[in-house]
Formats: structure tokens, sequence, C-alpha cells
């Protein structure tokens, strides 16, 4: 295989992260510092073929707290380079730790002027927010001036996802700040619909300007790094499952020219060691001179223990028959209770084998109009949809709950997907950047 990759979150910032994100983790802190160390890499490169790997740069915590992060990953380079590893400085997107940015005008809001968090102790930041713009424009630049052969932007999120979606009549989702209630009035003459969106017009309107105001992030990202001499990426959300452009703010035709690659993460390991990504192939087929790397979970962060030799050889082996560029996650493991890192010393080298593809995927779903008794109901909680999500996130036990009823997991595993003949009416420039 031309390209292999390994999606490594390690050193000392990621270990800060687990223990902001979750409710008093257990930690192998020692797993997560030796991902970049030669001995690791040496194993990636021998045994797995590893050419790619993308590597912890900054987790959104403020430039003084993670600078010492930056400088441990900055030290390591010369390990990457000596074992012929193309190193990807990771860099978080639309969020950040929020006690960090305490009375920072960054944020995303709901109707009522409250913070969208991302997860427990981050907050969403607004694209349309030209200082939330900046501190990712800012850390992409600082990671050019080191020696990563790419720069990458992890969670290009516009605000939360809708938790109902009919075309006639919507939640408000995504974000209400003041700036995009000012940039939306410019573009299309009206006021941001923030009581919910009722009619086709709005609904069309309103993807498109979410489309639109990430495309002209990304469009900027993609220009300081490839004028630094980087590769650039972005994570995608799985374009054929997951209605990027409804669920989390960005069109893929839209965004695809500003990328060198794709990097997609979704859910197509089955719980059982299979594996299908047949669904992929019209992309990998029509990009033969852009890699599709895919990282595929069983369930997702949090939820997995580490891969077992029966899932890598299937990993490789649908990359292998299928033409995409495989790519294993490294880290956030949690076996027995303990959060880690990846240990090769219990992998062999992968074996290909063929595969009994298993079709999984159903027709698209249209997006139909509501009913009469679904708009109450969807007005009744869109009052307490952001509220609730933060609760899951804050609320020890809540958020215990909710991982030990994998209801999140069974919520991602629906390969829910829309037919969007609606998005048919958006405007897609071929040069994004209107905001």
């Amino acid at each position: 295989m031309d390209r292999v990759g390994l999606y490594a979150w390690g050193g000392p910032g990621t270990i800060r992260l687990l223990n902001v994100k979750y409710h008093s983790p257990k930690i192998n802190e020692a797993s997560f510092m030796q991902l970049y160390e030669p001995g690791f890499l040496q194993q990636a490169r021998q045994k797995l073929g590893v050419t790619d790997m993308w590597v912890t740069y900054s987790w959104g915590f403020a430039d003084s707290t993670e600078q010492p992060d930056r400088d441990y990953m900055v030290g390591r380079l010369d390990h990457f380079h000596r074992h012929d590893i193309a190193a990807h400085a990771y860099v978080q997107g639309l969020n950040v730790v929020a006690g960090e940015f305490a009375g920072s005008d960054i944020f995303c809001r709901d109707t009522k002027g409250n913070m969208l968090r991302y997860s427990k102790g981050r907050g969403l930041t607004c694209p349309n927010n030209p200082a939330a713009r900046q501190i990712i424009l800012d850390r992409v630049a600082a990671a050019c001036k080191h020696e990563f052969s790419g720069v990458f932007v992890d969670n290009i999120l516009f605000g939360l996802p809708p938790f109902f979606v009919r075309r006639d009549y919507t939640s408000f989702f995504g974000c209400a700040c003041p700036h995009c209630q000012r940039a939306f009035r410019d573009h299309f003459g009206y006021d941001l619909p923030l009581r919910g969106i009722s009619g086709e017009k709005q609904l069309v309107d309103y993807l498109e300007f979410r489309c639109q105001s990430v495309a002209a992030l990304v469009a900027e990202l993609s220009q300081v790094a490839r004028g630094s001499g980087k590769q650039f990426g972005v994570n995608l959300y799985d374009p054929l499952w997951h209605s990027p452009e409804i669920y989390f703010g960005y069109h893929l035709a839209q965004i695809a020219p500003l990328l060198d690659y794709y990097l997609i993460e979704n859910h197509a390991l089955g719980k059982n060691g299979g594996i299908d990504n047949r669904h992929l192939t019209p992309l990998i087929d029509s990009t033969p001179r852009k890699p599709v790397f895919v990282v595929s979970y069983r369930y997702g962060i949090g939820y997995d223990a580490a891969y077992n030799q029966r899932e890598l050889d299937t990993i490789w082996s649908d990359a292998h028959w299928l033409g995409y560029a495989p790519c294993m996650k490294a880290t956030e493991f949690v076996t027995r209770g303990v959060w880690h890192a990846l240990d090769l010393d219990h992998l062999d080298a992968p074996a290909l084998h063929p595969l009994a593809h298993a079709a999984r995927i159903s027709d698209a779903l249209p997006l139909r109009c509501s009913l009469p008794a679904e708009r109450p109901l969807i007005h009744w909680g869109s009052r307490y949809y952001a509220r609730l999500i933060q609760l899951s996130f804050e609320h020890k036990w809540l958020a215990r709950l909710l991982v030990r009823s994998r209801l999140v997991v069974i919520l991602m595993r629906m390969y829910r997907k829309y037919n969007l003949d609606v998005l048919d009416a958006l405007a897609l420039p071929d040069s994004p950047g209107w905001v």
C-alpha cells in the first residue's frame, strides 16, 4: 500500500485533555508518552508500514498552557524523519477548553446567549467570529514554522447539530451569536430565524450559510498551510452516512479542492470484527490522485478496546480490496476502565484475506415535511436542547449513565443519511469566502 496512516494523539497535552474531558479517568500515562518515541515509530513503520501519523500539536488550551506540549512534539520530529514517517500537526478546530478562555467572546451561542458545549470542559467556537477564527489561524501558522509534513485541523463543526430535521420546520441549530446574526442578515436580507426554521427557503438559506461560513474558514487555513509548503487536511465525518451539510455544517464537494487528502471517520468496523466501506467506493474511485484515509471504529472514542489481530487484518484487507489507505486510531482506547494508547507489541504485521462484504447501507431517507403534531414538540424541545447537552457532559452521573446505556453508540451506528434533494438549491461557489 502506498500510504498507511496512524491517528495518534499522544504526549502530555493529550493526558491533560483526558482529565478535562472526562470525570476522574484512570489513565495509563506511559502508553501516551511512548507514541512518538523511536521504539514505537520503528514498530509502526516496520510492522504496519505506517507512512503518515497525525500527532498532537494543539488541543485548544491557552497558548501559555500548551506551549510545553508543542515544544515536546517539535522536539521529537527528528524521530519521524529518521523512520521516514510524515508527521501531520494535529490542531483542534472549532472548540477550546472553556476555562482557559473565560470572558472571551469567541463561543457559539444558543438563542438565549448561552455558550454551546462541545464536551465536558470545552465550548464550541464560531467560524463567523473574527477572534475565534484568529485563534485557529494563529495555531496553524505556528505549526507551519516547524518541520511537520502537514497540518491537520480537527472538528470543523458549526455549532450544535439539529436534534430533529424536517424540510419545512426545524428547531434552530448551529449558532445564534451576534456575528452569525449580522452575517446572515447582510447576505440574505432578513433576520436569522432564531425561533425555529420554518419553510424550505429558510432551511436552504441556513444550510447554505453554515456551509459557506465553514468553507471560508477552511480556505484561509488551507492557504496558510499550503503557502508554507505543508499538506493540509481536516477531519471528515463519513460523507455518505452522516449528511455533513445538515449535521456538521460543511459540504465536501465545496471544501475538497482545499484538501490534499481525505481523512474519513466512520463506524464501519462491526462489533464482531467485520467491516464494510464499500459505500465509499465512488469517492475513492473519483480521486485517484488524492489519498483517502479511512478510520473505522466499532463504537467510537472512549467506547472501544484496542484492536485485536483479527480486526487489524480485516481493516488492511478492506483497504486493499477497495483501494483506500488504511488508518488506525492509536489512542483513547478503554480497557477494563483504563484509558490507554495502542501497544504494537501485541500485534503482528497485518495479513490480507478475502472479505465477504455485506450490504449495510439502505437507500437514503427523504427529508420529509413535518407533521402537525411534531411542531409543538420541536418548539418545546429546542428550549432545553443546549442545556441537556451541557448536562450530559458536565453532570458526572448523567454522563456515566449515557456511557453505560450506549445511547450515543446506538445513534451513531444507525447509519442514518438523508436524500439531500432539498440542498439542490444551495449556491456553492467555486471559490468560497463571502463571509
